[in-house]
């Protein structure tokens, strides 16, 4: 897992992340088969766990702050990132990654999302985990410190 801190551009029309796709780097072999797309996830939803074999995920959320949760299972560690408007960053999952997200706060999140293969319903390259594997049902709560 790697995270790209973004730079804000603030004026008093508003704020925009410019050269988002500067970031990626996708290998020749892959491109023209990577799909761009943008959900909007509620508050209380929790969507983990699930991974990939061959395709990398590229995440950056628009509206709102996430909880990403990325579990390597080569190490056996999760990694808790919070990102969104506040702290604007491209997360990379690479393929083999299990990774999920939840909204922290009452407003939705907004997540455009790169993908490194174009989805194939006759063939998904999708696992899926429940969400409370590899780290228990507490660790998608909010820290009250």
């Amino acid at each position: 897992m790697k995270a790209y801190p973004l730079e804000k551009f603030l004026d008093g029309r508003g704020w925009s992340l410019n050269d988002i796709y500067s970031m990626f780097r996708i290998s020749e072999k892959d491109q023209g088969n990577y799909q761009l797309n943008y959900s909007v996830l509620y508050p209380g939803i929790i969507k983990a766990w699930h991974r990939h074999k061959h395709q990398d995920d590229y995440f950056c959320i628009l509206h709102g702050t996430a909880q990403v949760g990325v579990y390597n299972p080569d190490t056996q560690e999760a990694s808790k990132l919070f990102v969104g408007d506040m702290n604007p960053q491209v997360i990379h999952i690479e393929a083999g990654e299990w990774h999920g997200l939840t909204a922290v706060g009452p407003q939705p999140v907004g997540l455009l999302y790169l993908v490194s293969n174009q989805y194939n319903p006759d063939d998904p390259d999708e696992e899926r985990a429940n969400w409370a594997s590899f780290v228990g049902s507490e660790w998608w709560v909010p820290e009250n410190k």
